[in-house]
């Protein structure tokens, strides 16, 4: 076995990590598409944090109260880069919340999570996996 092959083959290895990181959030998502349920929230804060390049992402917190139940607090499953735009106090946003977990919602006009990310990269992996494997057989 060469060096070429322990990296090619670490490379799969992480490839395979990024992949089911990927199918998970997908899942989530996915999930939340088929059983979530449309309520209008009121925005209640906003989270920044930097991403891994150090660019800035705003994640908006809403707030609702689901039919028969508690208010809820919860945060965007993704982030944009940029603020929102500030409306004035007590701002309404359509929301989707999964029945199951309130606190897993998409807000409106922020993005999805991507079933073609995680697609792509399961084809990346496999393709990658199966390369290791048929130099390591040869």
């Amino acid at each position: 076995m060469t060096s070429i092959d322990i990296v090619a083959g670490l490379g799969a290895l992480m490839c395979g990590f990024v992949t089911v990181a990927c199918l998970a959030s997908t899942w989530v998502g996915f999930r939340l598409m088929v059983r979530g349920k449309r309520i209008n929230a009121e925005v209640v804060g906003v989270r920044a944090e930097a991403d891994t390049d150090g660019d800035p992402r705003y994640f908006l917190v809403v707030a609702f109260t689901p039919p028969g139940g508690s208010r809820i607090e919860a945060e965007s499953l993704t982030g944009k880069p940029h603020p929102p735009e500030r409306r004035g106090p007590r701002q309404k946003v359509g929301v989707v919340y999964d029945p199951a977990r309130p606190t897993r919602v998409h807000v409106d006009g922020y993005p999805k999570v991507s079933i073609f990310m995680a697609l792509l990269a399961a084809a990346g992996s496999g393709s990658l996996t199966a390369m290791c494997v048929s130099r390591s057989l040869s």
